[in-house]
């Protein structure tokens, strides 16, 4: 099973590239410019760093410009910010975070430029049938995220420094069920020196993001990736839509692409629904180190392209990108093995991998879109944006030399709120394959050529800030010794 769990981790990671996309699609930008670039920038960096699901009320609206010449004992204006100020107020049953408002403090603190929240979910999931055993655990994590909108600070126009940290207990059935892929994403990540190794406090994100112009900026860090691939309705970090990591990212971008690690980006919006990305980042993962001890092993670099469309008046979206791998050390599938005294025998290496792939979404159902309606999609928040229903796909092809999935493709359904008093829950329901290469080891773990599976999920929002899924799972993990197991679960989200 070495060979096996090898996989697991390996297959577990994403595409830095996506992650600088997130950047680009929640923050309301308004730097001092003329009104038509003002608008143009909101658009260009609608995610410069936003957390969840920080919502923009209509305190936010840009206050009238001050006099030319204010009276001499005027205060100084407090410059507009990049990060909208999340509407915190409300009783526990509607608003957006449970914490609330502190009795205010929270909100003359995102007024000054610092905005923080903390999600904590909760899951129980069990093999039931099938499967390497047939277990329950329990396990959960803790995500603080801190923003510091340097702009509105007025320390430094068009910058924003963005902060996470993390923390894991409990156990999960990732190493239960004999999927290749976690069955549980989020009880996966960060990684550890084993699956159910528990994190007590781990920074996995230290970002700096400056925007140069309304279009164009940059991002330099430690960055973590699983925010990357965003999809409408496959997405939300394994917490809000599917658990599965089929259904959060293509494993064909997983053989060297880390959880969280150092890098760098530049990015271009030439228009409010088209986004250009190339990014480098290090292929060791940094999920519990600061990464400087890594920067020799080994460099990604990634370019990749994002675009949002109407089809009538319904959305739609896709992205197209390569990961090219250089200066690594990675094992060459299906070579020689190389006798090193004192080591004994070891594959041959490569130095250089690749991968190519895309995702794509479409809304075919949604009453409450108007005609004529343009609105940007938020990908980063983990649900659908409308009430309705939708399709997803996603698909990619890799380096077989070194990346043990030769393909990957998955397909399927998602929405929201078509129960009727429901409108904020959300489901999905998908399949996902992955064609696997043949290698002379196969035969002897059991290995098959392919593997895939099944999900559904349903989520009930409790309040806008918790929200309760039942998810069920069929997964065929590719091993001819072991049953396709069977796994079902529960799981807790609460945004504070």
């Amino acid at each position: 099973m070495f060979l096996a769990q090898k996989l697991e981790c390996e297959c577990a990671r994403v595409s830095f590239s996506h992650t600088v996309v997130r950047l680009l699609f929640r923050a309301k930008a308004k730097l001092h410019m003329p009104t038509t670039a003002r608008t143009k920038f909101r658009f260009a960096i609608t995610a410069a760093i936003m957390l969840s699901t920080g919502h923009a009320n209509a305190q936010d609206a840009p206050a009238e410009p001050p006099a030319a010449t204010p009276p001499p004992t005027a205060a100084p204006a407090q410059p507009e910010g990049l990060v909208p100020i999340p509407d915190y107020a409300g009783t526990w049953k509607d608003r957006p975070y449970l914490f609330g408002e502190f009795g205010g403090e929270r909100a003359k603190l995102a007024n000054k430029g610092l905005t923080f929240e903390v999600d904590w979910t909760q899951t129980a999931q069990g093999v039931v049938n099938g499967g390497k055993r047939r277990d329950w655990d329990y396990g959960g994590s803790l995500d603080y995220i801190l923003v510091a909108d340097l702009h509105r600070m007025g320390v430094m126009q068009g910058a924003i420094v963005k902060v996470r940290a993390e923390s894991r207990y409990g156990e999960t059935v990732n190493d239960d069920s004999a999927g290749l892929l976690p069955v549980n994403t989020d009880g996966f990540f960060p990684f550890a020196s084993s699956i159910n190794q528990g994190i007590p406090f781990t920074i996995t994100e230290l970002t700096y993001t400056q925007f140069l112009s309304e279009t164009f900026g940059l991002a330099i860090g430690k960055f973590q990736t699983l925010d990357g691939d965003p999809n409408e309705f496959a997405g939300g970090r394994g917490r809000s839509q599917f658990m599965n990591a089929n259904f959060v990212f293509n494993a064909v971008a997983a053989r060297a692409i880390p959880y969280s690690s150092l890098g760098g980006a530049l990015f271009w919006a030439p228009t409010k629904h088209v986004m250009f990305t190339s990014s480098f980042i290090n292929t060791a993962d940094s999920s519990t180190t600061s990464g400087f001890d890594h920067v020799e092993d080994g460099w990604n670099w990634s370019a990749e392209v994002d675009v949002q469309y109407r089809l009538g008046r319904l959305p739609g979206g896709f992205n197209v990108g390569g990961i090219y791998s250089f200066a690594g050390d990675f094992a060459q599938l299906g070579g020689r093995l190389i006798f090193t005294p004192g080591q004994g025998l070891s594959p041959s290496k490569e130095d250089d991998a690749w991968c190519v792939y895309t995702s794509a979404w479409q809304y075919l159902y949604a009453p409450d879109i108007k005609a004529g309606e343009d609105g940007k999609i938020d990908l980063a928040n983990g649900k659908a944006d409308h009430r309705g229903l939708g399709l997803f796909g996603r698909f990619g092809f890799a380096d077989q030399d070194v990346n043990p999935v030769e393909w990957a493709a998955s397909l399927g359904l998602g929405g929201r709120g078509l129960i009727p008093g429901r409108e904020g829950d959300t489901f999905g329901v998908g399949y996902f394959y992955s064609e696997v290469q043949n290698l002379r080891v196969s035969s002897i773990i059991g290995l098959e050529d392919s593997t895939c599976g099944i999900e559904a999920f349903y989520n009930i929002a409790l309040t806008p800030a918790a929200g309760l899924t039942f998810d069920i799972q069929w997964i065929d993990g590719g091993f001819s010794n072991i049953e396709p197991s069977t796994v079902v679960g529960l799981r807790l989200d609460l945004r504070f």
